[in-house]
């Protein structure tokens, strides 16, 4: 049997929000602000709320600072929160930039080694096919 993992969950780092950078770059400054405060300060309530309760509060939190989401992404982001339940939050950009949270969430962090890639006849060569 598999354990279920939520996505961008890991149980050594807690819940990893990764936003794109079309979003980001679609909010200003005080938006951006505003949408990371709102899921922080959701997140340490989520695992006791409602499903449905924690999608329209972070619905109606996230609009009254006018960021608005796709009716999909409200749903996502509190089933995220919800099963994370406490665990350590960070929030970071699809370019590596940390907006919350620990620097080791960084993708930066987290690239696996792969040594002799540079080296043709390293014997530690990956073989790619």
């Amino acid at each position: 049997m598999t354990e279920h993992v939520p996505v961008g969950h890991t149980p050594d780092r807690g819940l990893t929000i990764t936003l794109n950078t079309p979003f980001v770059e679609s909010l200003s400054p005080e938006q951006l602000d505003h949408y990371v405060r709102t899921v922080v300060e959701l997140s340490a309530t989520a695992g006791d709320a409602r499903l449905d309760d924690l999608t329209a509060k972070l619905r109606d939190r996230l609009e009254d600072g006018d960021v608005r989401l796709p009716d999909t992404s409200y749903d996502r982001l509190a089933q995220q929160l919800a099963e994370a339940s406490g665990a350590p939050l960070s929030i970071i950009t699809d370019r590596d930039d940390l907006l919350y949270g620990e620097r080791d969430a960084l993708a930066a962090n987290h690239m696996p080694e792969s040594p002799g890639t540079a080296d043709p006849e390293h014997p530690d060569r990956p073989t790619y096919s």
